[in-house]
């Protein structure tokens, strides 16, 4: 049964209670399925990521704690308790009081769980107490909605030869910090003959065998954002902030995001300045180069950045779960959409190039 708060809200705010507010971001997150890997597994896992507000009204609020409990419409599947002291190490605060009409963020809210039962909704209970007066009990809960996404592109692996997914969609996944784009991102890097992923120190944008290496539509469709001005950063160089131009989306520097006309859109980061020969509006096929690997923006060192959003907007359409096909791993060669997890080496087929 879903809970309203808002009849409760009003009634508190009419008597002057102290009461706390929670919201999550995304209002209703993506969860992911992994049901389909390269490798065996013991069986399938689904997993969800979110940011959580919590907001005082009408008094001070030392929080206390937070219960995270997922289900399948009335059927739990998991519970985790996440007392004061788990609070302030996933918040960084040694002081959780809350003032009245001001807030705190719990970033990155991940639950992963086995997928025999997907889940419909997390329930959010947040337990505080009043720091002034009578030093009541507060507590406040709020049904975070999950949904799913079906993909309907198929997404040919993007770059050929032996790659390394130092990022892929799991709970190591460092993507999950920025829930609502990026949570399924993954970071590929090419590795050399031995298998490293660069020559000598690395300190050098040639020495990095990523560098340069033809980037290919994953499928067909229309070209929605392309930013190709950024200049190409010396590996752990830190961006001067002045490039972003009060755009954030160039924190994922030249990139090149392509409406597939299905309410997918895949986003390519990271390319190589100068590099991109197509423009918003182009229909392009399949294979298409649509650029070079580079190390624009926001990147440690060159490399492949691919998502998937509902939309061309960094940070304002909403990241959805992927799969790749057309690639192989562990000697074996996966035609139908498979899940690639962080760590994992991949081998992108040869290929003629198209424009």
């Amino acid at each position: 049964m879903n809970v309203d708060p808002t009849a409760s809200m009003e009634e508190a705010a009419q008597s002057k209670k102290t009461w706390l507010s929670l919201e999550s971001r995304p209002d209703s997150p993506v969860a992911a399925i992994y049901d389909r890997l390269p490798f065996p597994s013991l069986y399938p896992m689904q997993e969800v990521a979110f940011d959580l507000g919590i907001v005082a009204h009408n008094g001070d609020v030392e929080l206390k704690g937070i219960v995270l409990q997922a289900y399948n419409g009335h059927q739990l599947l998991m519970e985790q308790r996440w007392p004061a002291h788990v609070l302030q190490r996933r918040t960084g605060l040694d002081d959780l009081s809350i003032e009245a009409g001001s807030g705190l963020a719990v970033r990155t809210v991940h639950l992963m769980l086995p997928a025999y039962e997907r889940m419909t909704h997390v329930e959010v209970t947040a337990v505080g107490r009043e720091i002034a007066g009578a030093g009541q009990n507060v507590q406040s809960v709020r049904q975070v909605m999950v949904s799913y996404h079906e993909q309907q592109s198929d997404l040919h692996f993007p770059v050929e030869g032996t790659w390394w997914a130092i990022q892929g969609g799991d709970w190591s996944d460092f993507h999950k910090s920025e829930v609502y784009s990026q949570p399924y991102a993954i970071d590929l890097v090419k590795l050399g003959p031995d298998n490293q992923p660069y020559r000598g120190n690395g300190r050098s944008l040639t020495d990095h065998y990523s560098w340069d290496q033809p980037v290919y539509a994953t499928a067909g469709g229309k070209v929605a954002y392309v930013c190709y001005d950024m200049p190409d950063m010396l590996p752990g160089a830190i961006p001067d902030q002045a490039m972003i131009r009060g755009d954030m989306r160039r924190i994922l520097g030249n990139a090149v995001a392509i409406s597939h006309a299905n309410g997918e859109f895949s986003y390519f980061a990271h390319l190589q300045q100068a590099s991109i020969p197509v423009h918003v509006g182009d229909m392009i096929r399949r294979g298409t180069v649509i650029g070079k690997v580079g190390n624009s923006g926001n990147s440690p060192g060159p490399h492949l950045h691919f998502h998937v959003m509902n939309g061309p907007n960094l940070f304002i359409d909403q990241g959805l779960p992927f799969q790749f096909s057309h690639f192989s791993a562990g000697g074996q060669f996966f035609k139908e959409p498979t899940s690639i997890p962080t760590r994992m080496i991949i081998v992108g087929p040869a290929r003629s190039t198209s424009s």
